[in-house]
């Protein structure tokens, strides 16, 4: 690398050095501050890593946009996104931190993890609204059955101030009856009986 190099150099460079497997050429071309995430990136698995094809440099800028074609026959599969590029010491370098390669598609491997994880929580969640529905329907049922032990007192009670009240008229009608109907006369203040 030269000092005259220009960010669309430097990332040409460090995709070609990735594409070939030469991971100290590409580190030596990205920034101190962004080892540690270039590193990190390294030690990913391969799924999760997208293959390497055909490189295609934008315009140069501190950000270069970047298209990668994976290997294999699949030309219309691509990732575009920008390689950051920062100065260090006069010369231009990689920020892996800004310039990450998008994933992949998910792998079968991936799809069946998530697939299974996705049947885990539905079957978490089902079973946590059984079992709130079974803890509310014996809440329901204890509700209506106290209820019910409340309506009955309350109609019990109901009942018997209306038999009550129903006794009183009785016994009020019983007693303005006999004092509405006539004295019977006694034998002797009127006239007999033939």
């Amino acid at each position: 690398m030269h000092q005259t190099d220009s960010p669309r150099d430097v990332a040409s460079q460090y995709w070609q050095a990735l594409k070939n497997g030469d991971t100290e050429s590409a580190r030596n071309l990205v920034s101190k501050n962004s080892q540690q995430d270039f590193d990190n990136y390294l030690e990913q698995p391969a799924d999760e890593k997208t293959p390497i094809g055909e490189i295609k440099l934008g315009s140069e800028q501190t950000t270069v946009v970047t298209i990668i074609y994976p290997e294999g026959n699949t030309p219309d599969d691509y990732s575009a996104f920008d390689t950051t590029l920062v100065m260090e010491d006069g010369k231009w370098k990689i920020d892996a931190t800004q310039t990450v390669i998008p994933r992949p598609a998910p792998s079968e491997r991936e799809l069946d993890e998530l697939a299974d994880q996705l049947s885990e929580s539905v079957q978490e969640n089902i079973d946590s609204i059984e079992e709130a529905m079974n803890e509310g329907m014996k809440m329901l049922d204890e509700a209506l059955r106290e209820g019910s032990r409340d309506m009955g007192e309350s109609m019990l009670k109901g009942m018997e101030e209306m038999n009550r009240a129903l006794r009183e008229s009785v016994d009020q009608m019983q007693k303005r009856r006999e004092e509405q109907q006539p004295k019977p006369k006694k034998d002797d203040e009127g006239e007999g009986l033939i």
